[in-house]
């Protein structure tokens, strides 16, 4: 009975540190589109595929919370759906939402969301409204409709990461997209896991896995994209970061900024001339100073 107990504690304290894990997760990303004013290499049809799966999961959670009894029979096992899914669901819901009105509002530069996006999540949102209509007529069933939910955010939580793991390779760069979000999301996975397999141990049953379906398959899917996406900020895309103009800065305060221009002036019967322009300016006094050279090379 007292192991029985402390695996329960256990568990309930495993949950919470998932709870955190991924809620903390959305403030890297939050934090960086914040200070670059600037949200180019964060995948906007990510971010469309994050906010379905989160309404889904939401209304799967809140509901199976208050009313287990719709999804599986009340067999004196343990509810799968937690206080923590309840409210990591809604804390979701919002972070990702306050993402989406930063990229309204921040500079997008030429990105933008697909049309095979928008449909999918259109689509989704309709049938979901068309299974709730049916429903107060008389025709189907909640339990159908939040199968509907668990089964969405199933599907979608395999194709969510990879809009953004597509967006890196063609970049060849993860400028943009916060690696602290990611890091933190594996831990959330790996102690999502733990939570359900220690519920399985003290119940001697697999409901824990098989009634959660959505919880599943988020902590499954999140460790796999997220050694993806690890693998390509620390070792593929290594060092391949991708300025902006509006944010080169130099390193020290007052130290001098640097540009050159080199223009071909001249070109004829395989010889050239380059005038090359450079400027520097103080930042501490504002004076511009140029300097200009020539060179002359030839085309053998």
């Amino acid at each position: 009975m007292e192991n029985k107990i402390i695996l329960i504690i256990l568990a309930d304290v495993v949950g919470w540190g998932y709870f955190l894990c991924w809620t903390v997760s959305f403030l890297p990303q939050i934090y960086e589109n914040w200070r670059r004013k600037c949200v180019v290499g964060f995948s906007f049809d990510m971010l469309a595929y994050f906010l379905l799966s989160y309404i889904t999961y939401l209304i799967y959670n809140v509901t199976v919370f208050f009313d287990p009894g719709l999804v599986f029979d009340n067999s004196g096992e343990d509810n799968p759906v937690k206080t923590t899914d309840v409210v990591f669901a809604i804390v979701a819901f919002i972070c990702t939402s306050y993402q989406g009105i930063q990229c309204l509002m921040y500079d997008r530069g030429s990105q933008k969301i697909h049309s095979s996006t928008i449909v999918v999540c259109v689509g989704c949102l309709v049938a979901l409204f068309i299974l709730v209509v049916l429903k107060c007529f008389g025709i189907g069933s909640w339990f159908l409709v939040l199968q509907y939910c668990g089964y969405v955010k199933l599907v979608v939580s395999f194709g969510t990461y990879s809009p953004q793991v597509w967006l890196n390779f063609k970049r060849k760069s993860t400028t943009g997209f916060h690696i602290g979000g990611v890091l933190l999301d594996f831990g959330g996975g790996v102690l999502s896991l733990l939570q359900m397999d220690i519920y399985c141990f003290i119940e001697h049953s697999i409901n824990q896995l098989t009634g959660n379906i959505p919880k599943m398959a988020l902590a499954v899917v999140t460790l796999l994209f997220n050694i993806i996406l690890v693998w390509q900020h620390y070792v593929f895309y290594l060092g391949n970061e991708l300025v902006g103009a509006d944010e080169q800065k130099p390193l020290l305060r007052g130290a001098k900024k640097t540009k050159f221009y080199s223009v071909d002036v001249n070109s004829e019967e395989g010889d050239f001339q380059v005038t090359s322009l450079s400027l520097s300016v103080d930042e501490n006094t504002e004076n511009p100073r140029s300097r200009k050279s020539n060179s002359q090379e030839s085309l053998v």
